[in-house]
């Protein structure tokens, strides 16, 4: 998913810490770890939150350097 002319502007509007430079998914999976740390712990493990189809625990992995493949 690409942004297109003017969509930038739009999706700062609705989130500051958008960037245009991480893939559309980095960004989802981003926003929906940042949903659950509000009701619940950073998941840490793959299978333990997954929300709208997205393994949370396996990325949060990921970024940190401890294993995963996204």
């Amino acid at each position: 998913m690409r942004a297109g002319p003017g969509d930038q502007t739009q999706l700062e509007d609705i989130d500051p810490s958008w960037c245009p430079s991480w893939p559309a998914e980095w960004q989802r999976c981003f926003h929906l770890v940042r949903l659950h740390l509000e009701d619940g712990p950073l998941p840490t493990e793959s299978g333990d939150v997954v929300h709208q189809g997205e393994d949370l625990g396996r990325w949060v992995r990921a970024r940190s350097g401890s294993g995963g493949t996204t």
